[in-house]
């Protein structure tokens, strides 16, 4: 089947009349998120939309294009929200319609895309852009002959639509009328031949039509007008391996894996290629950097564990065949493979186990095929299709198979994309928040607790600062040249950095040695040492704030936060880590924690405490308990309940924090990773999603990574 078009919409087509009500400001920032959205900017422009949706929750317009952004990130979900609300506002904005198909489509739901297409028709009955993602949504439920009913309104009063004829041609082709699909794709080439659809379309139909020296020509065509696509080389590759020429394939091959170097499918190809042309060592380099991508591909495992044999590395050999019989208990040649490695290492047992195994599996599936036969009225049907050519001597095509095959049967044929389509390139390394971020690779993890700081790093994304009236209050008192802040992205000791933060923490030292100032200094300075990591002088320093006074609540907070900073040192250094509930920290400090035992004193006549999660929730549960909105209180103790499993009551301090600061991204986010650990899927989406919206972009990841493996589970 031939690669279908994408979804159709245009944002700069758009134009609405706005509410003259509106002020000019929100005025000119609706036009300034509309420019980011022009200039795939989507981050900064769902901040744009933010302000003046909490300004003006009763325009519809920035709802729309904020799901616009959304719908750019792959955050399907936040699009239908603030699509819907859009059209609860103004249920005549036509091109909301179209947005919200299209969302519907991209979820699966064809149908209900549809229904809402044709919701924006009976406003619109001449709107190209919905009738052809209507014919879209019609080709995915393979009613063809509707798609084109549809397709051909679009080209009644716009017949020069490109678009619309490369979409006709698909579901013609589909129909089974090529004569007419060629037509349409000759057309598009014609009316602009620097547009390589037209091409990639004709050429893939010439392929499967086994017209490989059209197809090629086509296809030669598409590179050279778009010479950067990893896809048009495999494709190209495909047609001339259907042409005998080996030299040609391999060639486009290689050039995939430059354009792509992460292409699991081209390693696959080549080795293949390789292979047969007894370029042994080299197919199996190619077949291990396919499994280092995807250890899952076991077809390519069988391969590997055939060309062991062949050079003579049985033990390797029979490694990889374990694992296919594991998975493929009824696939006889893995068991004669393997049964012939065992005879070369001198394992006789082992061969005639393997050997007698293939003998029976073949034999049940002879006996299977003769009943099948026997019960078979209209004889032995068509031929196996094992000549090379068909009775009018027409060479016929080398076999293949999609790639999304997993016969294990199929191991010694290359692959070919699913549909002859591209796939979607990860960028690696993000240096701006431009663009689609959720294709960058990151690791998931929740966000990190937060703590009281001087420095903290810079971000990619401007966001509001968080708020507490305690932190104002010593920030008021002016003890040091830099504010406190509530951070989770502490700026790191290094280099001139690390040289100011031990200056410092001299500077604080001489002043309380000197007792020229109050307990302020000793909670100053145990920040400071938590910047250099000394962790043991920063819990000192807090214990003897806390001796002073027991209900300081930054004190505690930051204690809390230094502890739990010290176990995640430790875990990370032990290689043998232990489980989280039973992590022992050893401090220097003279006073025991809260409900820990005093411990023999060493040499030093330093006391020795076992200090692991429980002292720290101590801690924040003081902090609670004194100031119960203190909402990063709730989160970092959200944080740890999670790290001891206790799922629902993590859940329950991150939804307190929220109610607390319903702008709390961070929060919002680390529910959400909860909720779907916990498979409650559309809870987590929607909190992941406006976390997204609040500015934390790795959201757009997650969402992006998680829908993509939730589809191929599928």
């Amino acid at each position: 089947m031939i690669r279908k078009k994408s979804l159709s919409f245009y944002i700069f087509l758009i134009v609405f009349t706005f509410d003259l009500s509106a002020q000019i400001n929100t005025d000119r920032m609706l036009a300034i998120g509309r420019n980011a959205l022009y200039f795939e900017d989507y981050v900064l422009a769902i901040q744009y939309f933010n302000k003046i949706i909490r300004v003006k929750p009763y325009l519809a317009q920035p709802y729309y294009f904020r799901s616009i952004a959304k719908y750019s990130l792959d955050d399907y979900k936040g699009a239908e929200e603030d699509i819907k609300k859009a059209l609860d506002i103004n249920p005549y904005l036509v091109n909301a319609y179209n947005l919200y198909g299209i969302i519907k489509q991209k979820e699966g739901d064809a149908e209900e895309a549809i229904n809402i297409y044709s919701k924006g028709l009976a406003i619109e009955p001449e709107n190209i852009n919905l009738l052809i993602n209507r014919g879209n949504s019609k080709m995915s439920l393979k009613k063809y002959k509707e798609a084109i009913e549809d397709y051909n309104k679009a080209l009644k009063n716009n017949p020069s639509l490109l678009s619309a004829r490369l979409n006709r041609g698909m579901a013609l082709v589909n129909e089974g009328d090529t004569v007419a699909a060629i037509k349409d794709f000759s057309y598009v080439i014609k009316i602009n031949p620097y547009l390589p659809d037209g091409f990639a379309s004709r050429g893939i139909l010439y392929y499967q039509k086994n017209e490989f020296e059209k197809a090629l020509a086509d296809y030669n065509k598409v590179i050279e007008l778009s010479p950067d696509e990893p896809s048009f080389y495999m494709n190209r590759g495909v047609i001339r391996y259907q042409l005998d020429s080996l030299r040609g394939t391999l060639a486009d091959f290689d050039k995939v894996i430059e354009l792509d170097p992460k292409n699991a499918m081209a390693y696959a190809n080549r080795g293949i290629l390789r292979a047969q042309v007894g370029d042994y060592n080299h197919a199996i380099e190619d077949f291990s950097r396919v499994l280092a991508l995807d250890p899952s591909d076991l077809l390519t495992l069988y391969n590997r564990g055939l060309l062991y044999n062949q050079i003579g590395e049985y033990g390797k050999a029979i490694e990889d065949f374990n694992i296919v019989a594991e998975n493929y208990p009824d696939f006889a040649p893995v068991y004669y493979s393997r049964a012939r490695a065992k005879q070369k290492l001198n394992d006789l047992k082992g061969f005639t186990e393997d050997y007698n195994t293939a003998m029976k599996l073949e034999a049940d599936k002879r006996n299977q095929s003769d009943k099948d036969l026997a019960s078979n009225k209209s004889g032995p049907g068509k031929d196996s299709g094992d000549d090379k050519s068909d009775k009018s001597g027409k060479k016929q095509p080398k076999a293949t198979r999609k790639k999304s095959d997993k016969d294990i049967r199929n191991y010694n044929k290359i692959a070919v994309l699913d549909d002859f389509g591209s796939e979607e390139v990860e960028e690696e390394v993000p240096t701006t928040i431009r663009g689609k971020v959720q294709n960058r690779n990151i690791i998931i993890d929740m966000e990190p607790v937060f703590g009281l700081s001087f420095y903290s790093a810079d971000s990619l994304m401007v966001r509001n600062q968080y708020y507490e009236p305690a932190v104002e209050k010593f920030n008021n008192k002016r003890l040091f040249p830099a504010k406190l802040k509530i951070t989770n992205r502490e700026a790191e000791a290094e280099g001139y950095k690390a040289l100011e933060y031990f200056k410092q923490i001299k500077i604080f030292t001489d002043k309380i040695d000197k007792d020229s100032c109050g307990y302020e200094c000793y909670f100053i300075r145990g920040i400071l040492y938590g910047l250099v990591m000394n962790y043991n002088n920063a819990i000192m320093d807090y214990d003897a704030v806390l001796k002073h006074d027991p209900d300081d609540i930054l004190t505690l907070f930051n204690r809390a936060y230094v502890r739990y900073k010290m176990v995640e040192v430790i875990r990370a250094m032990e290689e043998d880590s232990p489980s989280p509930q039973h992590i022992n920290l050893k401090t220097t400090s003279n006073i025991a924690p809260k409900g820990g035992t005093n411990m023999p004193a060493p040499k030093e006549k330093k006391v020795e405490q076992i200090l692991d999660y429980q002292y720290i929730l101590d801690d924040l549960n003081k902090v609670i308990e004194l100031s119960g909105s203190f909402e990063f209180a709730w989160y970092n103790r959200g944080i740890v309940k999670a790290i001891l499993k206790d799922y629902e009551g993590a859940i329950s301090d991150f939804t307190k924090a929220i109610n607390i600061n319903p702008d709390f991204a961070e929060a919002y986010f680390n529910r959400g990773l909860t909720e779907l650990y916990l498979q409650n899927e559309d809870k987590g989406i929607k909190d992941l999603s406006k976390s997204g919206e609040l500015g934390l972009i790795k959201a757009y990841s997650v969402i992006k990574r998680y829908m993509e493996r939730k589809k191929r589970e599928k």
